[in-house]
């Protein structure tokens, strides 16, 4: 049976490795070299978070013999290049998309510090893996430019991030007022920043700690599953972190494992699907998680109980990525999961998981959209849960070492 699971992981992580790498831009006369589409059915916008998932990817596809160790390092290196000279940084911190072939603005878009985070995952992770003296050079421009004491704001007393700027009024979630937008005063994907950040050197010891007690600890609990848990309680923003994070082996200060709190959201998650699942047509006893993915009426961002409105958000689609994304903390449930949704005719394609599919309706509908950081996700646990290749290359870095020493974070 290990086997078997290894065998079908493993077919999962080179699906996905597959979509990711034909959705990226490898016309090398193009200023967006290197950059990868946010999903297939817009064809000219590029995800900087996605970018990150597949530079590491190509990790995964040296290690598994999808790619030669020669040509990813010619890629790696290109990408890099295109990240630190061509697209658009305000303080270091990325525009959220920008255009594939000219890594321009698109449209007025925000720039974006969680999208950076998720890039600059990638970025030190192909640094520590290829161990070339251009990769490091190209890699440390891109990660200490960014000005983390600049993005420092004061909230009810309390040091937290900002969580994006935009210079135009009128620009993504500016909200009529330029500037800095919003902060993260709450659980969600952005704990590894406080750790990168530590770990700049830029932050001292007092203010690297007060920004990681500086977001909100709200515990609640579903039949028994007690967790620190997000506003909206939706499934990814546990599971992000740990495509790089080794999580199982380290608590912080206090002797929190934000892995355990990942294992039992999840459990959480899948407790109310087998009490709700009567609800709803497309849900079985196998199924869980509410997550974001593709829709019947288009990108949905799902969530759960215990939430900060009470209440859960669902269409009753399914939707493969929480799963996927599960294979680290609740592997038995999730290897459940995936045998069962492969057994569904139309669900498994070749690029592994469609996005999310729904029986609600007399037609059955199936995603024909691929949204590269869903199936980033997913590549990323599958190689975590299999061999951890980018996990052990990303927590080699010095940032990562240094970060965790500065918050006091220990190995278990």
């Amino acid at each position: 049976m290990l086997k078997k699971n290894q065998l079908l992981v493993e077919d999962i992580q080179k699906r996905a490795y597959n979509l990711l790498v034909d959705l990226t831009n490898y016309n090398e006369n193009d200023k967006g070299y290197g950059l990868t589409l946010d999903h297939n059915m817009k064809p000219n916008v590029a995800s900087i978070a996605a970018t990150g998932f597949v530079l590491s990817g190509y990790i995964i596809g040296v290690k598994y013999g999808y790619i030669s160790y020669d040509k990813a390092k010619k890629i790696v290196t290109k990408t890099l290049e295109t990240l630190a000279n061509n697209v658009g940084h305000y303080k270091g911190m990325f525009l959220h998309f920008v255009d594939i072939h000219t890594a321009e603005r698109f449209k007025k878009n925000e720039y974006s510090t969680i999208d950076t985070l998720l890039c600059i995952k990638g970025v030190m992770s192909v640094e520590m893996f290829f161990d070339d003296e251009k990769i490091t050079s190209l890699s440390r421009k891109i990660i200490d430019r960014i000005d983390w004491n600049h993005f420092v704001h004061t909230k009810d007393g309390k040091k937290m991030f900002y969580m994006a700027y935009n210079p135009d009024r009128d620009g993504d979630y500016a909200a009529g007022k330029s500037g800095f937008i919003f902060q993260w005063h709450m659980l969600a994907e952005q704990l590894l920043m406080y750790v990168i950040a530590a770990g700049s050197g830029q932050l001292n010891k007092k203010l690297a700690l007060q920004l990681y007690e500086g977001f909100e600890r709200v515990e609640g609990s579903y039949q028994g599953h007690k967790y620190f848990h997000s506003p909206g309680n939706t499934l990814f923003v546990y599971q992000y972190p740990l495509c790089w994070f080794d999580g199982k082996n380290y608590i912080d200060k206090d002797g929190f494992s934000w892995f355990e709190n990942t294992k039992k959201a999840t459990l959480g998650h899948r407790a109310w699907n087998l009490r709700n699942m009567h609800k709803f047509k497309t849900f079985s006893r196998y199924t869980f998680g509410l997550t974001a993915s593709s829709t019947p009426t288009g990108y949905g961002v799902f969530h759960c109980i215990p939430s900060d409105s009470g209440t859960y958000l669902t269409d009753g689609t399914v939707q493969p990525n929480a799963m996927v994304g599960a294979l680290v903390t609740n592997p038995k449930y999730a290897l459940e999961a995936i045998r069962y949704m492969k057994s569904i005719d139309h669900v498994y394609t070749e690029y592994g998981f469609v996005d999310g599919y729904n029986f609600e309706k007399t037609q059955p509908w199936y995603s024909n959209r691929y949204i590269t950081i869903d199936k980033g996700l997913e590549l990323l646990m599958c190689n975590h849960y299999l061999s951890k290749d980018v996990v052990d290359a990303f927590m080699r870095h010095s940032y990562v070492q240094k970060g965790m020493e500065v918050l006091e974070w220990k190995k278990i």
